[in-house]
């Protein structure tokens, strides 16, 4: 089971270039005939990844791949995952236009393996248990997954013997 520890973010404006990223990406996404795309508060997102110490990124289930785009933005080593062939290659090509080199990989998270410090999900809600158990399954010991609740309510999860060491003052 996976312990919780809360997350210490502070609630700052964005540059004008990240609102414009994430507007376009919300744009396009909405060209784009593939399932019903439910998009994160990016707001809360940013906030949550900019209280996580860098290093390497993983977005299970990208979609447009505005997540993994901030998490470059903000100096992490950035990739997403995204099953829907249509979403990855819009994905790719927003980040492209963007200036961005995070790589979106085609394909099931449950079966690619991405080795990272960060994992971020917004899975669907019957998909929570199966998620986090492939968490403490396939990551590092030291890895954090920020898994959202809804739009508004992301969680930052460690597994239990990382509980202490992960609250923000250390790793």
């Amino acid at each position: 089971m996976l312990s919780e520890i809360p997350l210490i973010s502070t609630v700052r404006a964005m540059s004008k270039s990240v609102s414009e990223f994430i507007d376009e990406g919300l744009r396009r996404s909405k060209t784009i005939d593939c399932f019903d795309f439910v998009p994160s508060n990016y707001g809360v997102v940013y906030a949550a990844l900019r209280a996580m110490p860098r290093g390497r990124f993983c977005e299970w289930g990208s979609g447009m791949g505005i997540v993994t785009g901030l998490a470059e933005i903000l100096g992490f080593d950035a990739r997403g995952i995204e099953i829907h062939a249509q979403l990855a290659a819009a994905s790719r090509k927003l980040l492209a236009d963007f200036g961005l080199s995070a790589t979106i990989e085609t394909g099931d998270y449950f079966e690619i393996r991405q080795n990272a410090d960060v994992y971020f999900t917004y899975c669907w809600p019957g998909q929570t248990p199966r998620v986090e158990q492939h968490f403490l399954s396939v990551t590092p010991d030291h890895a954090r997954l920020l898994i959202c609740h809804g739009a508004e309510d992301i969680r930052c999860k460690v597994k239990p013997c990382m509980q202490r060491r992960c609250d923000g003052r250390g790793r």
